[in-house]
């Protein structure tokens, strides 16, 4: 036992070998050793194999297990060592580990062993060596005590350094508890139960008089909803996601940046998230995702600083989860990534601005109280002149047909001419031509929807509205034609709230 953990006190406490696992029995420990620009993983084995096939099955599965621990470790092709301590090599075994046929090739194996023969075994040196250590071999004082004794010594200060640096690395990682994250949540929740009491929360009239990010209304002033839109959800699904995302991701940003630097950091991620949206994206979006991605802004800032710890704990699923999610913006047309890019940006220059506790103020933090407003303002200058996003045709659309919906013509007039008519767009006039319809005001609707056929002949509601109108203006034969051709359009597979056969009986009735 001695030299076993003899080697391991050598590793740990000269070399600063860093402990990656252990096992609970603690025969088998894997080390992170070398220097900042070579790293290696060594693991250390106690086993008391009397045949080879025993070893073969070890070896597979230490090799197995490397793959999974290597990414703990920070760098490319990191070597393995796999060192087996045995009180006597096993019986069958005529030569080196190394030059053993059957042995993995990933890596380098040792035994160190009692080999009278000295044909088989290694020495500790010959295992310092290859691994570049600074320090040589000392096999000196034990025989001053009893091996049990030094075993048990070496043993104590192995585990008395790795639970100091545990708990330098739990003050890195849990600096405080989440308080305030929670308070977001709240607010969140209680928005959204408020949001779905008034109105819905799907429904773009509500959305707006709550204070998400509408485009129109920021032009004319309205900057607050910068802000706002960091609290509203559109939807349970989109609730509970980024609920769930918050308390996570939030959660642990929190502990490791304390409360007040986290408020900052989500604060402006968020901004930064509205401010992209607004310059990149013409529809209404609501969502404290942007906040969010500026937590994972926060959390790669401290992989940056704390590389090695990043990569050992989380780093590898931060990466991953940060990838998935930005791939599916991409590629889901609905999702704003613009607001997703911009808030993973600002949670980032933020974090730098702040820094992580009890790490000192750093001249290199003094850039980003400039950088952080200057790319803030040059998002929003982008955004001023940026016309192709400053207003969405189908946005007015919807928005319009939604206030319709709630027996508000006027609004929805305003919306519509505000945005006004290129030409391109049939839904325009077509949703105007309503608009004068809910008035009893026929003679204006025919105009609108004579319009919206002449940019679009194939637009089957317009056609039966435009028969509608005409019916009640009693120009029955031009009802027909309208109808007819809406019927040819399949008007009924295209609307439940068309009833074409009721419309025809009164056609066909009135007609000489």
């Amino acid at each position: 036992m001695h030299r076993y953990w003899k080697l391991i006190y050598h590793l740990v406490i000269k070399e600063d070998a860093r402990i990656l696992e252990i096992s609970q029995d603690r025969k088998q420990i894997w080390l992170e050793t070398g220097t900042k620009n070579q790293k290696a993983v060594v693991r250390l084995a106690r086993i008391e194999y009397d045949w080879m096939n025993k070893v073969e099955h070890d070896a597979k599965e230490a090799e197995r297990m490397y793959q999974r621990v290597k990414r703990m470790v920070l760098g490319r092709n990191v070597p393995f060592y796999n060192v087996y301590i045995s009180s006597y090599p096993p019986a069958d075994l005529t030569q080196s580990l190394n030059s053993y046929p059957a042995m993995p090739k990933s890596g380098r194996f040792y035994l160190i062993s009692r080999d009278p023969s000295g044909r088989i075994a290694e020495s500790e040196e010959q295992v310092l060596k290859d691994l570049g250590t600074r320090f040589t071999w000392s096999p000196a004082l034990e025989d001053e005590y009893s091996h049990e004794d030094w075993g048990r010594y070496y043993r104590a200060e192995v585990k008395e350094r790795q639970e100091k640096l545990e708990k330098e690395d739990r003050s890195l990682l849990l600096f405080t508890k989440p308080r305030i994250v929670y308070v977001i949540l709240a607010a969140i929740v209680s928005v959204f139960v408020w949001m779905e009491q008034t109105g819905e929360s799907t429904n773009l009239v509500t959305l707006i008089e709550f204070g998400a990010k509408y485009n129109p209304a920021l032009l004319e002033g309205e900057w607050w909803r910068l802000f706002t839109s960091m609290f509203l959800h559109i939807g349970v699904f989109h609730l509970v996601m980024n609920s769930l995302a918050l308390f996570y991701i939030g959660g642990a940003v929190e502990r490791m940046y304390g409360t007040l630097r986290f408020l900052i950091i989500y604060l402006t991620a968020g901004i930064f998230g509205s401010l992209a949206s607004f310059t990149f994206n013409e529809q209404v979006s609501a969502g404290a995702s942007g906040a969010i991605f500026g937590c994972f802004g926060a959390l790669l800032y401290f992989g940056l600083i704390h590389r090695a710890l990043f990569f050992r704990t989380m780093g590898l699923n931060v990466l991953f989860i940060l990838g998935i999610n930005l791939v599916f913006g991409f590629v889901v047309p609905a999702v704003d990534n613009g607001a997703h890019i911009g808030g993973l940006a600002g949670g980032f220059l933020a974090s730098a601005l702040v820094h992580l506790p009890k790490h000192g103020r750093r001249r290199t933090q003094l850039p980003f109280i400039i950088l952080i407003p200057g790319l803030a303002a040059c998002l929003l200058w982008y955004g001023l002149i940026n016309e192709d996003k400053q207003g969405s045709a189908m946005v007015d659309v919807q928005l319009a047909q939604q206030y319709l919906e709630r027996d508000n013509a006027e609004r929805a007039r305003q919306i519509l001419n505000e945005e006004g008519n290129n030409g391109s767009n049939p839904y325009v006039p077509f949703v105007l031509g309503n608009t004068y319809m809910a008035e009893n005001q026929y003679e204006r609707a025919l105009s609108f929807f004579q319009e919206a056929i002449s940019i679009n002949d194939e637009l089957a509601e317009a056609h039966y509205n435009l028969a509608v109108a005409y019916s009640a203006l009693e120009r029955w034969e031009e009802a027909e034609q309208s109808l007819n051709r809406a019927k040819q359009l399949g008007i009924e597979n295209q609307s439940e709230d068309v009833d074409v056969k009721s419309m025809e009986e009164r056609v066909n009735a009135n007609l000489p």
